[in-house]
């Protein structure tokens, strides 16, 4: 399961670019070569955006600024040199000191591959590696959560129909697409939600495994907030099946949320204060003129999740729509009990995502908001998966929506490139967001019809980064017209 995952994830030789995993990989070898969460735009000039002010009174002119030396520290301590953050960066509450918007999570899982790429590499200035390094990460954890839900399947059903629902997610879900093409907060975030509910499940054997249930959501919560969710649910159902087991699941999560808590206090200056949304508000107030990051309408958003043709789950992973049934069994069937803080975690971290303001998820392939409840969809395919292997019809029908979900995906691996689709739409200047809804001209079906030139295109942004060429969050813009 592992090898056939990690083989599709690394066959398009490629990854994914773009400001999220941006600040991963940057904070990653930040921590590898400075050992510390923080850095200032000197310590990272090719980061950040540059305006020079060349004589007194007139207009800062914007430059591009690699290496760091004597005479531009002058220009920077006489404030004729500029800065402005790129939006994966975020000030903290000390002046000039920046942190990654999307916290310490992603960034600590990176580092040992980092350290080990550092041992043949200049991983500081080696960009090729920097962004490979990443996806390789990313694409590791992947392949990894696919055979923790396979594994985690076993303990209810025979081999074959846990390989199938381990492939619904692996091969047939935007795990594929998205998670595994670079660093983000999703593969870290998907790896540890299923590995503390391998914990979970498998708690009446070994007690112990509470603690390291615990630990596991600590570092999901470290990684993407809203996991603290995940917490919750699991939390609850322990307090209400085993309380001694609560009491050891807390102990393991506890040291993770005190982490959590102190970072935040000494960047942001209090314990529940984020980067993540001291940054989203300046966006925010920017494409919609309000600082309310809750404010989609689930009337629109929550439809536009499952079921719009350009970000809906039916249209990119319809296999997993079995996980509904599934949920419905385990509603009733004592037997999968524990799959029901699975169940309740799914419907809130759906819920949350769609109330946030950008529940779309900007310029993206596929629903990349609520990917990360991939791992327990998968799971929830356990308590119908042996039935649905055993009636040739549902088989049948099983394959053929795992099919169609895998070249969907595939898609997605191969072609998609932030450019090609999204040129057609304005996502932030499009309050109807009219193109989740459209029929004429679906994403996936946009890729599918153009896939040569889409990968082309792709191979060719890579190539742009693979270089060295100076970072920006919108290259379309700036990407020479020749190679």
């Amino acid at each position: 399961m592992f090898v056939v995952c990690l083989g599709a994830y690394l066959s398009n030789g490629g990854f994914m670019y773009g400001g999220d995993q941006m600040g991963n990989m940057l904070f990653s070898v930040n921590l590898l070569k400075r050992h510390s969460f923080s850095l200032t735009p000197p310590d990272a000039p090719g980061m950040f955006n540059w305006a020079l002010q060349t004589q007194p009174g007139e207009q800062p002119q914007g430059i591009l600024i690699d290496e760091w030396n004597e005479d531009l520290d002058g220009l920077y301590q006489q404030g004729r040199l500029q800065v402005k953050s790129e939006y994966f960066l975020t000030e903290s509450s000390r002046q000039g000191v920046y942190v990654n918007v999307f916290g310490m999570g992603a960034p600590i899982v990176g580092l040992p591959v980092y350290a080990l790429l550092d041992l043949f590499t200049d991983i500081k200035t080696d960009y090729f590696w920097l962004h490979h390094g990443g996806a390789f990460t990313a694409s590791l954890l992947t392949a990894a959560t696919a055979l923790l839900i396979f594994l985690t399947a076993r303990r209810f059903v025979a081999p074959w129909p846990a390989a199938l629902a381990a492939l619904a997610f692996g091969l047939g879900s935007c795990a594929w697409s998205v998670s595994s093409q670079a660093l983000w907060q999703h593969p870290v975030n998907s790896f540890f939600l299923a590995l503390a509910a391998h914990f979970l499940i498998a708690l009446p054997d070994r007690p112990r495994y509470a603690a390291y249930c615990g630990a596991a959501l600590g570092m999901a919560v470290l990684c993407r907030p809203p996991s603290a969710l995940v917490a919750i649910c699991i939390g609850g159902y322990l307090l209400w099946t085993n309380r001694r087991s609560f009491a050891i699941y807390v102990a393991g999560g506890l040291p993770f949320a005190l982490m959590l808590a102190a970072y935040n206090n000494h960047y942001f200056g209090s314990p529940f204060e984020f980067g993540q949304t001291l940054a989203s508000k300046e966006i925010a107030l920017r494409w919609q003129g309000s600082e309310d990051l809750w404010s989609a309408p689930l009337w629109e958003s929550l439809p536009g999740l499952l079921i719009s043709p350009s970000r809906g789950l039916a249209f990119y992973s319809p296999v997993l729509l079995f996980a509904f049934w599934g949920a419905a069994v385990a509603l009733r069937a004592p037997r999968y009990r524990p799959l029901l803080p699975l169940l309740a975690s799914a419907a809130l971290l759906i819920v949350v995502a769609a109330k946030w303001w950008d529940w779309f998820g900007g310029t993206c392939y596929g629903y990349r908001s609520i990917v990360d409840v991939a791992p327990f969809l998968a799971l929830l395919l356990i308590p119908v998966i042996e039935r649905t292997v055993a009636d040739r019809r549902l088989l049948g029908l099983f394959a053929g929506l795992l099919l169609w979900s895998g070249a969907v995906q595939l898609v997605g691996a191969y072609a998609y490139n932030g450019v090609g689709w999204n040129r057609l739409w304005a996502e932030y200047e499009n309050p109807d967001k009219a193109s989740v809804w459209s029929w004429s001209q679906p994403q996936f079906l946009y890729h599918m019809a153009n896939f040569e030139s889409e990968r082309a295109l792709k191979r060719r942004y890579i190539r742009f980064y693979d270089s060295g060429r100076r970072y920006n969050h919108w290259p379309i813009l700036r990407l020479p017209a020749e190679d």
